[in-house]
């Protein structure tokens, strides 16, 4: 039992348990590293002659409850730490459903990029374009829902392109455009088409957004 052991064999003790975290990689923290400090003088004023009175008054018993205290964090730790280790060996016994192949497309790196700026950059001349439209206000007029599938709208979109000059602002595509949800699927469309490497887009310092055609557009 901690709580019955001498203070040397407790500051002993102290000392490996710091070398045990040490050896494994951990941080120390700082008051750990007092304690330590404490400890090393206590334990040097002992071998010291003259200097029982001086102990005495320093209250060992305090020291004492302080160093048992963070042994038994240390204990506990230990125990966390064999039931972390536990729970991944079992995990690792676990199968894990392999990524879908649409996944891993998106998710590979791209080889180039295909735009200029970044996405905080992209997404904010996107509002700023949408409140020039007044496409952000909500709107007084019944609404009536209309289904948009975004293959279809880049069809549009890629029709729109022939007609278009080499360089183009993204409102180029909006002729048509009456309401958010139509919006959004033209933009969603573009997108596409950047990564399809068919456009490319940039973002000038006014939240302009310019698009040319990509080295793969045809």
């Amino acid at each position: 039992d901690l709580l019955d052991l001498d203070m040397n064999v407790l500051t002993d003790q102290y000392i490996a348990y710091l070398n045990s975290m040490s050896s494994l990689h951990l941080e120390i923290a700082s008051e750990y590293l007092v304690e330590l400090a404490i400890l090393i003088e206590y334990k040097s004023k002992k071998l010291i002659p003259g200097t029982k009175d001086e102990l005495e008054q320093e209250s060992e018993e305090d020291i004492k409850s302080r160093l048992v205290r963070r042994l038994l964090e240390y204990q506990q730790f230990k125990e966390v730490s064999s039931d972390l280790l536990s729970m991944f060996e079992d995990r690792q016994k676990l199968m894990t459903r392999p990524v879908s192949s649409e996944v891993e497309q998106w998710a590979a790196p791209a080889e180039d990029q295909h735009y200029s700026g970044s996405p905080y950059e992209l997404m904010k001349a996107m509002r700023r374009i949408m409140m020039r439209m007044q496409l952000a206000r909500p709107m007084e007029t019944k609404l009536t829902v209309k289904e948009i599938s975004m293959e279809d709208r880049e069809l549009e979109v890629r029709a729109k392109l022939d007609r278009l000059p080499s360089t183009f602002r993204f409102e180029a595509l909006l002729d048509d455009v009456r309401d958010l949800p139509m919006f959004i699927a033209t933009f969603l469309s573009v997108l596409d088409l950047a990564r399809q490497r068919k456009l490319v887009f940039t973002v000038d310092d006014d939240d302009v957004i310019w698009f040319s055609r990509g080295d793969l557009y045809a």
